[in-house]
């Protein structure tokens, strides 16, 4: 339980900052800097919370038929799509 609520809290932060990005872009005053950012740690950490929830489901989690293996593999890729995270780290 405690992982989990370390996550939402996490997922909270995240939610913030993409938040205040998409009003940002809206006023067209977003900067590649601060879209870097959000696409790095809301991919990484969408990431880190589909593992976790894998861990959390044991052997089941990590099948490939399984909702939770499924959503695994997904976030895998959503890490390079928009640019790799790599990349995203040397525009700052």
């Amino acid at each position: 339980q405690m992982s989990l609520a370390k996550l939402r809290a996490e997922v909270q932060v995240c939610t913030a900052f993409v938040d205040r990005c998409i009003a940002e872009v809206s006023r067209g005053e977003l900067s590649a800097e601060a879209a870097s950012m959000a696409k790095y740690s809301a991919t990484e950490l969408s990431f880190r919370v589909a593992d976790s929830c894998a861990q959390i489901f044991g052997g089941y989690g990590y099948l490939k038929n399984s909702p939770i293996g499924k959503i695994l593999v997904d976030q895998r890729v959503v890490r390079i799509y928009g640019g790799a995270n790599e990349v995203q780290l040397e525009l700052r």
